[in-house]
């Protein structure tokens, strides 16, 4: 019997292929410009998806409905885990922008109604997230990548205890693993959820994670007004939560409540093994005393002193520069720019560059000392 070809060598045979008839690497994309003056917003690397509503949920947070794959010749999008995140990616002023966010509804609700949601806190002085809201109506066509990160409840975890700990739009993949679990009335162990929110009036989802309350009788959800009860502490994880040793917990929200969490739990003793965690942005980098220095955009003659925890492209943007970036979070590498000389820390693996010319991710590098930028 002959032997069946393996997939990779198939694959390789098929690239092959289509570059000997088409010159490009598959069919779908040689015929990509003639597909999109019908569907412009059509690519081989992407899924579309349409807006079917914007709904307010905070005066300062909304949520895009979207159901993917709208028409025919679109792929079909794949299915996801409760508490991943996707890139959307829009053009604005001509310009392609990514932007990810956490997936907050339930995979169950994307089967039932092929639908999926992403609910989105407006950042005071961003690009993006103001103008998505006003730009963005029902009917509209974005551009979405498969779902992807590990901050997951997965079968394991259903079956522990667990602490759940959110702050402010990080209640979002919890949204989406509590309706998931709703829906299937498949967890058995308890869990306790600590959702800190700006005040009282700034709580998303109140109603729905009181009806999923009810639905899941070993759920307990403390709201906790930072205005009036401050930020999480140890303290609050013992009041809130006083067999936290035997839980597993999991963190999400922006990063200083994510570096005020971790500090919690270690004062805490509490395995580290056992801690999860999801940055809403670049995890924060400690600089110790005399690590500071002064950042040189040298092309545009400006010099901005460092500002602790400050990535290279917040203060380029600060500084009345406007960079291109992506995602924000180093994963569309958009924002790469050469450094002329400098050290920086790069905040998601925490390695330091050399102190000579290389290319740097702005918007996960942090600078130690004077760093001098090609911008």
């Amino acid at each position: 019997m002959d032997q069946i070809a393996q997939p990779g060598k198939l694959t390789q045979a098929w690239t092959w292929f289509s570059q000997a008839i088409v010159q490009h690497d598959s069919f779908a994309g040689y015929f990509q410009p003639f597909i999109q003056l019908l569907l412009p917003h059509w690519s081989t690397d992407a899924f579309r998806a349409e807006v079917m509503e914007v709904r307010n949920e905070l005066s300062d947070m909304y949520t895009l409905v979207l159901k993917p794959a709208p028409t025919l010749l679109d792929k079909r999008w794949p299915d996801f885990l409760p508490g991943q995140y996707l890139e959307l990616m829009v053009e604005k002023d001509g310009a392609r922008t990514l932007r990810c966010f956490s997936i907050s509804s339930s995979p169950d609700y994307f089967k039932r109604t092929g639908l999926i949601e992403l609910s989105i806190r407006v950042q005071a002085k961003g690009r993006i997230t103001p103008w998505l809201k006003e730009s963005l109506h029902q009917g509209s066509i974005v551009n979405i990548s498969a779902a992807q990160g590990d901050f997951l409840l997965d079968e394991s975890l259903r079956q522990q205890p667990l602490l759940l700990v959110a702050g402010g739009s990080g209640i979002t993949p919890f949204r989406s693993m509590l309706q998931q679990l709703a829906r299937k009335q498949d967890q058995q162990a308890d869990i306790q959820l600590m959702y800190y929110s700006r005040n009282a009036d700034h709580i998303a989802f109140e109603s729905e994670l009181q009806s999923i309350a009810r639905q899941l009788p070993n759920l307990t959800i403390h709201h906790i007004d930072s205005e009036q009860n401050g930020f999480i502490s140890a303290e609050h994880i013992q009041e809130y939560c006083s067999d936290y040793k035997q839980r597993t917990t999991m963190i999400c929200g922006p990063a200083p409540m994510i570096k005020l969490a971790r500090q919690s739990c270690d004062q805490l003793n509490m395995p580290a093994e056992q801690v999860l965690f999801e940055y809403f942005g670049a995890p924060p980098v400690e600089i110790e005393a005399g690590e500071e220095g002064i950042v040189s955009f040298q092309v545009s003659g400006i010099h901005s002193a460092h500002a602790e925890n400050k990535t290279l492209l917040e203060q380029a943007e600060e500084n009345g520069l406007n960079p291109v970036s992506g995602c924000r979070i180093g994963v569309c590498h958009q924002c790469i720019c050469q450094k002329q000389s400098g050290v920086v820390i790069n905040t998601r693996t925490g390695e330091r560059s050399d102190t000579g010319p290389g290319e740097v991710q702005l918007c996960v590098s942090v600078p130690v000392g004077d760093v001098v930028l090609d911008l």
